[in-house]
């Protein structure tokens, strides 16, 4: 039932003795364009300036922050990336020893490029409240303002980011042509390369359930999965709010609350998404719900965190209240306790396809929210909160790889079977960007990809292929040990 070609077991196998091992060799060799220096000595800038954009912009960031000169740091919010003139980010939020700092964020390899490309007395950049740099190297070089030094406050070692987060491809932008695997892959069976295409994916599963266990160390399980589907919510516009809201609102606070209604006020309200009637016109049979909100928002005394929202080119059933509205459904169906609400799950319904099936419907749930886009605006009929497609991805990416981190840290080889084997059979999730690329380099013709891929594994594989080596190596089938025999 797991694939019709290759045992589980066997699968692991090879993602265990031969695609990791493969993998890693090129992390450890591979010189990404980003590097600019290896050395480990701390006066050396080893990132380009905007390859330390893109890990502030993914807040790829240590659980626990200092400032330079001792300070405690918090970033609510690392704010929007500027691409035209000024400083690299706009509409930051952060918290300096609890003294909240709304503003911009320069980046630089080093903290005396500040004088070097000439911010000093620039009304431009008087905004800034945190200078972030790769080193801060000695003396007063940068602006009096508190200052990050990246390279003692990463979440992973650099070398693994470079890999992961590819500069080249961010946002993705390329004309991709067939590597040298594409013409043996061409004389290869489907099944043959759907069961390459599913180690890759159990490799890549096993790497996100890692990532999981690190962050549930640092901020405990119900949290770190908490946070993560937030983000998923978000999808690309809106990844960063999404988890600055998690983090701002833990769910040690929101136990403490007395009831949903409260909870939802206090997440609408912190995220800045509850409609106000002075300003907006609220659909009149919202008026009475928005009212009791706002109100249980100023009872709780909060603050709004001033999130820069992106709204532009989003669908009406995507908008952000309805994202938020579907976390808030699915922190009260699981009792905001993630870690045993899915325990259970897992253990009252042990068959792989049953428990998908059960966590699916888990997110096919009803809010006063569900009918309009935001109290402003009515949609032309009811929709779900969350569709199918991006309930399956927050299967794939979240649930079932954190599934797999609490079954290992149980030692419960049986239930991370369970997680595996769940991943397996996930339905084909929708394409993206990254996949027609993978595509293009792998498949010969690309419109091979529907025969070939027909499970979420097999996209997550072929990425993950594409990623790992093509993209590491920057297309360099040279240097590149996977275009070697697989094994049989």
């Amino acid at each position: 039932m797991v694939t019709g070609e290759t045992s589980l077991d066997r699968l692991m196998h090879l993602a265990a003795t031969w695609y990791t091992p493969m993998v890693q060799s090129v992390r450890t060799v591979c010189t990404h364009t980003d590097v600019c220096d290896h050395s480990d000595a701390p006066g050396r800038c080893q990132c380009s300036e905007r390859f330390l954009q893109i890990l502030w912009n993914e807040q790829r960031l240590a659980s626990s922050l200092q400032t330079t000169d001792g300070r405690r740091l918090e970033v609510i919010s690392p704010g929007t990336w500027n691409v035209e003139g000024g400083p690299d980010f706009r509409n930051a939020l952060v918290r300096v020893d609890g003294s909240l700092r709304r503003g911009a964020v320069e980046v630089h390899c080093q903290a005396a490029d500040w004088l070097r490309h000439g911010h000093e007395g620039n009304p431009a950049y008087a905004e800034v409240i945190l200078h972030v740099v790769w080193t801060a190297g000695e003396g007063l070089a940068g602006p009096p303002v508190p200052c990050l030094e990246l390279r003692t406050h990463l979440d992973e070692p650099l070398r693994d980011l470079i890999e992961e987060l590819q500069a080249s491809v961010y946002p993705y932008a390329r004309q991709v042509t067939p590597g040298a695997c594409a013409m043996r892959w061409a004389m290869t069976e489907d099944v043959a390369v759907r069961r390459i295409l599913r180690v890759a994916a159990l490799a890549r599963f096993e790497d996100k359930t890692v990532r999981l266990q690190r962050h549930a160390v640092a901020a405990g399980p119900g949290q770190a999965v908490y946070e993560a589907l937030f983000e998923a919510l978000g999808y690309k516009a809106n990844r960063g709010p999404f988890r600055a809201l998690a983090r701002e609102v833990p769910l040690r606070r929101l136990r403490q609350l007395p009831d949903e209604g409260s909870r939802e006020a206090v997440l609408f309200g912190t995220a800045g998404l509850l409609p106000d009637p002075s300003t907006a016109r609220v659909l009149p049979e919202w008026r009475d719900r928005v009212d009791r909100l706002w109100d249980r928002w100023w009872a709780e005394g909060g603050t709004a965190l001033g999130l820069a929202w992106s709204r532009g080119g989003t669908r009406p059933l995507n908008s952000p209240q309805r994202r938020l509205a579907a976390g808030t459904a699915w922190l009260h169906t699981c009792g905001l306790d993630p870690e045993s609400w899915l325990l259970a799950a897992a253990r009252a319904v042990p068959d792989p396809v049953e428990l998908l099936r059960y966590l699916h419907r888990q997110f096919d749930v009803a809010s006063p929210w569900e009918p309009v886009k935001d109290c402003t605006v009515r949609l032309r009929q009811p929709a779900r909160l969350l569709g199918a497609a991006r309930a399956a991805d927050i299967l794939a990416n979240v649930l079932l790889p954190f599934l797999n981190a609490l079954a290992s840290r149980a030692g419960d080889e049986s239930l991370s079977g369970l997680a595996r084997r769940a991943f397996l059979e996930l339905p084909r999730l929708q394409d993206n960007r990254v996949l027609q690329e993978a595509a293009h380099r792998f498949l010969v013709p690309p419109s091979r990809l529907r025969s070939v891929v027909r499970a979420a594994a097999d996209q997550q594989g072929l990425m993950e292929l594409y990623r790992g080596f093509c993209l590491a190596l920057g297309n360099d089938c040279t240097r590149c040990p996977f275009t070697a025999e697989p094994p049989g």
